[in-house]
């Protein structure tokens, strides 16, 4: 396993990270037992980065992360997203999550199915967000007390769009929770260039997670290195350049998603890319994908 600095900060993530949105999931989490023992093996297969959020699983994400590292803490780099809550309206459907969960398990387009509830979730106000000092302060230590820690290596504001930093009281909030040590480097998600800029001129933000893929102008993480910040890659995907990343794999006999996640490995600007699996088998596959990503010419996809 390789590891890398993320940006000016004295964090060493292993370039592989463990990304838990689907360990929980409503259409694919695993059994308590299952999701402890993938924890487990990409521990010891030298994986060190943890990537949740608080709403991944109504926090039954970072439970899990906090049952399968208790005692080895010091062993890991823990990172959460916080920024999303359930509005008030939502009380029957948080209620009945655990029902849906076993309910939707089983069926075939079940991941479907809850990825359409999950992303029309803020527009039918299930769940909206808020990066109010006073929903900050509690969402760090609901998730601490899930994650069984008194502190976080990174906390990200989750999915920021343009125009986050002028939340009243935000970026004082943040300096507030870094002095109580609960909190070591903030960062923030987002896919959006103009929220990235932000981060890049802001001191209190020293980590972005974003996509990566081969069309993505390599300006924008240029200026994002160049002002220290680390990068953790949350996605990788092609965008429009599919036939060109299938001929690559078919040439180099791996496959598409291989390719992409390896294109991204290969980046030096990048610190960690995160990727979720619920499979032992699909771990040792994207780690064998590290070395794959040393011996491939992914300069062509750069022409």
């Amino acid at each position: 396993m390789d590891y890398r600095a993320i940006g000016n900060t004295d964090l060493r993530p292993s370039v592989l990270g463990l990304g838990t949105s689907r360990l929980t999931s409503v259409s694919s989490g695993l059994p308590r037992r299952q999701a402890l023992a993938l924890i487990a093996a990409a521990a010891d297969q030298g994986i060190n980065f943890i990537d949740t959020a608080d709403i991944y699983g109504q926090g039954d994400s970072e439970a899990i992360i906090g049952e399968a590292i208790k005692g080895a803490r010091d062993r890991f780099i823990l990172a959460t997203k916080i920024g999303y809550r359930f509005s008030e309206r939502s009380g029957l459907f948080i209620k009945a999550m655990p029902l849906l969960k076993r309910a939707l398990r089983p069926f075939k387009h079940a991941r479907r199915l809850a990825a359409t509830v999950r992303n029309n979730a803020l527009t039918a106000n299930i769940i909206k967000q808020d990066f109010s000092p006073a929903y900050l302060a509690t969402a760090i230590d609901n998730s601490l007390r899930r994650l069984r820690t008194d502190y976080v290596d990174i906390m990200y504001l989750h999915d920021v769009a343009s125009g986050f930093e002028e939340s009243e009281g935000l970026f004082e909030a943040l300096s507030i929770i870094q002095r109580s040590g609960k909190v070591r480097y903030f960062g923030i998600s987002a896919d959006q260039d103009d929220a990235l800029k932000i981060a890049c001129s802001n001191q209190t933000l020293r980590v972005v997670q974003t996509d990566l893929h081969p069309l993505r102008p390599r300006s924008m993480f240029a200026s994002i290195e160049a002002a220290g910040k680390g990068i953790v890659v949350n996605k990788v995907f092609s965008r429009g350049q599919e036939a060109v990343m299938d001929a690559f794999a078919r040439r180099y006999g791996i496959t598409v998603r291989h390719a992409l996640l390896g294109y991204a490995i290969r980046q030096p600007y990048v610190s960690s890319v995160l990727t979720g699996t619920t499979s032992r088998d699909h771990l040792k596959e994207n780690i064998a994908c590290i070395y794959s990503a040393k011996r491939l010419p992914y300069d062509e996809l750069d022409d």
